[in-house]
């Protein structure tokens, strides 16, 4: 892959190096947040919740902005898929179901693939304002009620119920080569910004990968965009376990 020049990504628009139109991503400073995943993880859909909260403590815009998982893993750095890595594909399936019993999320039991590229493409072609509304519908659907957002039927349903979009519209995003070079150009602005996993936040020049490491970036962020020492952390956690209906005091 032919690693790209943007050094303030984002800062201008990029220009699409297969049709030359000018791309449609959003300005990114240090007021805000990128939020790089895909609709493939389902530690995505676990952490969209969480970095949405602290983007809103903290009075920074957050930018949705899917790539495709695959190329990062499989074609740049040479590794299988999560799932289908032995050792690390059974832990992964046991660990995104204890997250969500923790975080109080449901989460399907099908972990089955499916090609996001259709899902990525109608994100890059709607307006920034309705992107948050379409990745959390997105998400949920997917790994909250365990819809395969590969057919495409199912993938209509979720986007028209989330933003309206038509049935013309929407075919017509799907057929698109322009939306298509967008998620690729997407993509090549993802991995040559360093981003290799999902989720992965930045703020500024740091990257934050994966959800258990939101609790460094708020330290971050409220901190002044510094590394301080931190009286809590989740490595000295002061954490209370909500009771649950039906346990007993301890004797």
């Amino acid at each position: 892959m032919r690693a790209t020049s943007w050094g303030g990504l984002f800062q201008t628009p990029p220009v699409s190096q297969e049709t030359g139109k000018t791309l449609n991503f959003p300005n990114e400073t240090m007021d805000s947040i990128a939020f790089y995943f895909d609709f493939v993880s389902p530690y995505a859909y676990l952490a969209s919740n969480e970095i949405e909260a602290l983007a809103e403590r903290h009075g920074k815009k957050l930018h949705w902005l899917p790539f495709r998982l695959g190329v990062a893993v499989v074609k740049v750095m040479g590794l299988k898929p999560l799932l289908d890595t032995p050792l690390k594909g059974p832990y992964a399936r046991h660990d995104a179901s204890r997250m969500a019993k923790v975080l109080g999320l449901p989460l399907t039991d099908d972990f089955s693939m499916f090609d996001p590229v259709p899902a990525h493409q109608l994100m890059y072609t709607q307006p920034l304002e309705k992107r948050p509304a379409l990745a959390k519908a997105l998400l949920s659907a997917r790994w909250g009620e365990g819809r395969n957002l590969g057919d495409r039927d199912i993938l209509f349903d979720v986007a028209q119920k989330a933003v309206g979009i038509d049935k013309q519209c929407f075919r017509e995003t799907i057929e698109s080569k322009e939306s298509r070079s967008a998620v690729n150009e997407a993509t090549q602005a993802a991995v040559s910004r360093g981003v290799f996993g999902s989720p992965t936040f930045a703020a500024g020049n740091e990257l934050f990968w994966g959800g258990d490491r939101i609790w460094l970036l708020d330290q971050y962020l409220a901190a002044g965009a510094r590394y301080v020492p931190a009286t809590v952390t989740p490595l000295t956690p002061r954490l209370t376990v909500k009771k649950l209906k039906g346990d007993e005091e301890p004797a």
